[in-house]
């Protein structure tokens, strides 16, 4: 007990001194490394991960632990969990995060399409070590924002967050950190100024992520939107959507008749505008409808 007792006193003498002869070291080998090479419970398929569901702009986080799914991937076998992503009227931007303290999850990122199939992956070349600072501790980040559509015409719909088995092989040596966290007297950072050691890459994690996108609007919400207007403005000065009164056609008919519309009077751009936006809100054969109105105006030419 005594020995532990003077254990705050010998960091903090270590924090002011300017030499430390021996490294830290946190782990002997990565966290989570053994459980992920035994074959208990391997492998499965990236359609039978549990998704995560993002509904509304906000921060979340992404547990990776010796219980979450393992995936043979061609990088190697991870523990892997995955993100559904939302239906949006724009491009879907987010910021990510994994702390690099005793250990550091090195995160991947695998693009899925609503078919599970792989569209891009983000990794290193994106998701970068950032030393520790004045306001955040070392971690590695990134800022992204998905493509709306790839060139095969899929969005992306699934985010699987993964490790490789190069990340987990190396380590992270500890960047000296900036002069201002050092003024400020922040014991980690005197630590990691004077002190050379690296840190080890882990099989498990947290990730943090922080989404920006605009939400799709449902029927309900916008009917209830405009009863909201409606009770403080006259109704008569009110813009209504055509898409969403209660005495429309239903919407798959309202979207084709707009796009026939704008085909017919040559805005062709406004045309797969709606097309876009109905495929976002989950209604199918518009692009369809678009080709044949296509197909018809030019035949009328």
């Amino acid at each position: 007990m005594k020995y532990l007792a003077i254990l705050p006193a010998v960091f903090a003498l270590s924090a002011c001194s300017t030499v430390t002869e021996s490294p830290i070291i946190y782990h002997k080998t990565s966290p989570g490394l053994e459980s992920l090479q035994n074959n208990e419970n391997c492998c499965e398929t990236l359609s039978n991960i549990q998704y995560q569901n993002i509904a509304n702009p906000q921060e979340t986080f992404v547990s990776i632990t010796t219980a979450s799914p393992k995936v043979e991937f061609k990088s190697g076998r991870s523990f892997a969990e995955g993100i559904k992503l939302p239906t949006t009227l724009d491009a879907i931007r987010f910021s990510l995060t994994s702390n690099a303290g005793y250990s550091a999850f090195v995160p991947s990122l695998l693009v899925l399409d609503q078919n599970y199939q792989p569209l891009d992956i983000i990794g290193n070349e994106s998701i970068k070590y950032q030393p520790l600072s004045l306001l955040d501790g070392a971690q590695y980040g990134a800022q992204i924002e998905l493509q709306e559509r790839y060139l095969n015409g899929e969005a992306p719909a699934y985010l699987v967050v993964f490790t490789t088995s190069e990340a987990l092989a190396e380590t992270t040596p500890v960047e000296k950190p900036s002069d201002m966290a050092m003024r400020s007297g922040d014991i980690q950072a005197n630590i990691a100024h004077n002190t050379d050691y690296a840190i080890p890459h882990s099989a498990i994690g947290k990730v943090s992520f922080d989404f920006k996108f605009t939400a799709v609007t449902t029927v309900v919400e916008e009917q209830n939107r405009q009863k909201r207007v409606q009770q403080i403005i006259p109704e008569s000065t009110v813009a209504q959507s055509d898409l969403l009164t209660e005495n429309t056609l239903n919407k798959k008919e309202v979207y084709q008749t707009l796009i026939e519309n704008s085909v017919s009077s040559g805005d062709f751009s406004a045309a797969l505008t709606y097309v876009e936006e109905s495929e976002r809100l989950g209604i199918e054969g518009m692009r369809n409808s678009f080709v044949d109105a296509m197909k018809q105006y030019q035949k009328a030419q």
